[in-house]
């Protein structure tokens, strides 16, 4: 489970939450977002979701919301309110006070990748498990032609080959690295001169 605990003004707009979420993270390619609350949806492809703010949904502690911070990749985000706080808007830039587990790294798939990175890609591409496969397919689907199941070994070798050079690229990510000081050294040099309410 990758857990992050964070301290936002509620004065922010939902790009800008957006952007801090990526930012704490340590991602930087943008891909969207949608957020689910009070039975709507708002996403980054609406003009009229650019400047609501967080503090119009009148939130209130234990509320949860769903936030897809990559809609190609479907990262998906239960936020939870765990405390409301009076302050102004004299420091309203965000602060990560806790967390666990590692970030996912960004393009390796989405939840999916993330958790088949661990494994050896051999486990994941074995032949002879895809070989028990076809069979199986050629029977359910009796239509196409041999030459359909060739296309599919190689088409699948192919995918397997591409998805176990970008997580060999990755690197193993241990589901325990945290760090509390990277987290809001990223925030810190993300964040340098914005107005974090608008």
């Amino acid at each position: 489970m990758i857990i992050r605990l964070i301290s936002v003004s509620d004065h922010m707009q939902l790009p800008a939450f957006h952007d801090a979420f990526r930012a704490i993270l340590g991602w930087s390619g943008d891909l969207g977002y949608m957020i689910r609350l009070h039975g709507q949806e708002f996403n980054s492809f609406r003009r009229k979701t650019q400047s609501k703010t967080l503090n119009e949904f009148q939130l209130h502690r234990q509320e949860k919301f769903l936030y897809v911070g990559d809609t190609l990749h479907r990262w998906a985000w239960d936020i939870r309110v765990l405390d409301i706080q009076d302050g102004g808007k004299d420091d309203p830039a965000p602060v990560c006070v806790g967390g666990r587990g590692a970030a996912p790294a960004e393009f390796c798939g989405g939840p999916t990748g993330y958790r088949l990175m661990p494994r050896e890609g051999a486990a994941r591409s074995d032949p002879v498990r895809m070989e028990m496969g076809i069979p199986m397919l050629a029977e359910a689907c009796p239509d196409p032609s041999p030459g359909t199941w060739d296309l599919l070994r190689t088409a699948l070798e192919e995918g397997f080959q591409s998805m176990d050079g970008r997580l060999k690229e990755l690197g193993p990510r241990p589901p325990d690295r945290f760090s509390l000081a990277a987290a809001n050294a990223r925030w810190s040099a993300w964040g340098q001169g914005r107005r974090w309410w608008s």
